[in-house]
């Protein structure tokens, strides 16, 4: 009998282990500063534009934005990816940046076995319509839950 509950007890432990093992989650993030991509006046709204590698985002004056790019996932197993972004201001080059809200995710998709996946996905952000003029910098964040890169 004291065999079956230290082998029960093992077990039990062995896959909480495990488990924990796979569920790990892993957050990246990259900041761009903006680049001004339109101000014709009139009805054409300004545009504010970021580059981060191969996700780009854009944020229009009327506080709608975008974000989209590639998630690489190269480990085995898989892995549930989250693309999101935050804006802010900072000193140039994105440096002490104070950002307006906590990251906005706007995707989630399962990620399996190194196949990468494209992500897109836009909102709307009263804080960022309101501070449009003093906005400079982004953050893309990548969230990840289980086997990660």
């Amino acid at each position: 009998m004291k065999s079956i509950t230290v082998r029960f007890c093992l077990g039990i432990t062995l896959l909480i282990g495990s488990g924990s093992a796979l569920s790990s989650e892993e957050i990246r993030v990259l900041s761009s500063e903006s680049r001004l991509s339109s101000n014709l006046g009139g009805a054409q709204a300004a545009r504010m534009d970021f580059q981060f590698g191969t996700t780009k985002a854009w944020l229009r004056d009327d506080g709608q934005w975008q974000i989209e790019g590639d998630i690489s996932h190269r480990a085995g197993f898989c892995g549930t990816y989250q693309l999101g972004i935050q804006f802010g201001t900072g000193s140039p080059g994105c440096a002490n940046v104070l950002w307006l809200s906590p990251p906005v995710y706007v995707t989630k998709r399962l990620q399996c076995n190194g196949a990468g996946a494209f992500h897109s996905g836009g909102n709307y952000s009263f804080a960022a319509k309101q501070s449009f003029e003093d906005i400079n910098c982004a953050q893309r964040v990548i969230k990840c839950k289980g086997k990660c890169n």
